[in-house]
């Protein structure tokens, strides 16, 4: 009968330790993923510095900089989580499914709007579709090729 209740107290202990274990790597986890992407977006604030005289592609930089697209896409032709914006208009990209396209507004627009429908190849599938008003989509899109000259 001690037997029996002592080897349950051991169970319970052993479940006990296994929980904290599971929640302090998920902890960690989190935590690695939080600053990993704060570093990624702090090494893209970075290379943002890129002088425009445009009014319009200066509008679409600073677009780009308030709804987080320097998160993921760099204007400077490093790696990133999405394409870089350096030299895009006009490039043959491979998307995921096999096809190639040609980088134009219209493109341009729909990856923004669905983002997920035409993805590149060897990118996640992680952005976020956006809504934006017109005059926004034409100063991203100013931005853009303004990077691709």
């Amino acid at each position: 009968m001690f037997s029996n209740w002592a080897w349950d107290i051991s169970i319970l202990e052993i479940k006990k330790s296994r929980l904290w274990l599971d929640l302090s790597v998920a902890f960690l986890l989190v935590v690695l993923l939080i600053g990993g992407g704060m570093l990624i977006y702090q090494l893209n604030f970075d290379a943002m510095e890129v002088e425009i005289n445009d009014v319009i592609a200066q509008r679409g930089q600073e677009i780009s900089t308030e709804e987080g697209c320097i998160a993921c896409h760099t204007v400077d032709g490093s790696l990133g989580v999405g394409p870089s914006w350096l030299g895009m208009m006009g490039r043959v990209e491979t998307l995921d499914d096999g096809t190639s396209i040609v980088v134009d507004e219209e493109y341009f627009r729909e990856s923004i709007r669905y983002a997920n429908r035409k993805v590149v190849e060897d990118y996640p599938k992680v952005m976020p579709s956006y809504w934006m008003e017109e005059e926004e989509y034409a100063a991203l899109l100013a931005f853009a090729r303004r990077l691709s000259q």
